[in-house]
């Protein structure tokens, strides 16, 4: 079979290796559509991340082999799979911080998601593996585990009724939060260096757009809110939108993290101001798959729209430009299939 082999940020190769042998209790997919997640730019950027390896997890593909033990799926099944799976037992677990899971961080599907076969383990099967209903389009599940980061990340920071959400950077991320956040009846605020993904965000319900490279940001959050932001999503991480969050936030807000920063980056904060206004500073890293089930429901109801980020999709043999796509930001998600 093939597999995309990524050696450096500038060679990819689609080699051939062999198809995953299977068990009694584990299946066998053919991937139909694997999108491009940053966290696989991250790892395709880190030099201290190994290489060669195969990346990719967002994946929807087919059901072209099972074990004897395994009775959920059919052959033939078009079904989505995540790729970690916690323990539910473990220190970590029980305290709800499944991605620090030392089972979460282990599992994987096999070989990557950037392949023609991808094998599931038992596991997979059970927790994070789901059929598309009929008529939910391939290219929206691809959407099922990213949303599902966003949900679990929305869990964490008690978002009200009424709130104001400050949501930085209207990317993919970014316009998956957005549509959450209305659902959760609050109102959200679209920042973005980009008017072009601002106009994007207004029609997922946003209800106020900034682009701080043309608007005194924190001036025109304090006079929408009147007391400051009660929740900051931050999908682009660094210096710069930690600090300008800490100037527009409300006394008691929640400043959460989601993008991943850059290694090395430091932030200069002024404990006492932390102390004195009760801020809380907290990071959401992956999934779970509560949430995985609960976006699968969404993407299934039609409840969040994907169509906004869709592009064209790209055989796999062009990942090299659709990593360019993706970096120049001239399209949301690159969206790959085999041919």
């Amino acid at each position: 079979m093939k597999a995309l082999f990524c050696y450096s940020h500038d060679k990819f190769c689609l080699q051939e290796v062999e198809v995953p042998a299977i068990g009694p209790s584990e299946m066998l997919i053919e991937m139909l559509l694997c999108g491009l997640c940053g966290s696989d730019i991250i790892k395709i950027f880190d030099p201290d991340s190994p290489k060669p390896a195969i990346y990719g997890h967002e994946v929807v593909g087919k059901v072209v082999k099972k074990g004897k033990q395994v009775s959920r799926f059919s052959i033939g099944d078009v079904v989505v799979a995540a790729h970690h799976i916690p323990c539910f037992k473990c220190h970590y677990c029980r305290h709800g911080n499944y991605s620090m899971c030392s089972q979460f961080r282990q599992t994987n599907i096999e070989p990557g998601g950037f392949s023609q076969y991808i094998k599931l383990s038992g596991h997979h099967i059970n927790y994070t593996t789901f059929k598309l209903p009929p008529g939910l389009p391939v290219e929206n599940a691809v959407f099922i585990e990213p949303l599902a980061c966003c949900m679990r990340a929305m869990d964490r920071v008690d978002i009200q009724p009424g709130d104001w959400v400050s949501v930085v950077g209207a990317g993919a991320i970014g316009i998956l939060f957005i549509q959450l956040v209305k659902l959760a009846k609050a109102k959200a605020i679209a920042v973005d260096i980009d008017d072009s993904r601002l106009k994007l965000a207004q029609e997922a319900g946003a209800d106020a757009l900034i682009n701080p490279n043309g608007e005194d940001m924190g001036k025109k959050i304090k006079h929408l809110t009147k007391i400051g932001a009660d929740v900051v999503l931050l999908t682009v991480t660094n210096s710069s939108t930690v600090k300008q969050a800490m100037d527009y936030i409300r006394d008691g807000a929640v400043i959460n993290i989601f993008g991943a920063s850059q290694k090395n980056v430091t932030v200069d904060m002024n404990l006492e101001e932390i102390y004195k206004r009760e801020i809380t500073l907290k990071s959401t890293y992956s999934s779970t798959p509560q949430t995985l089930e609960s976006a699968y429901q969404l993407i299934s109801q039609g409840r969040i729209d994907v169509s906004g980020l869709l592009s064209e999709t790209m055989p796999l043999s062009q990942f090299k430009q659709g990593l360019d796509l993706m970096l120049s930001r001239q399209v949301y998600k690159p969206i790959f299939c085999l041919k």
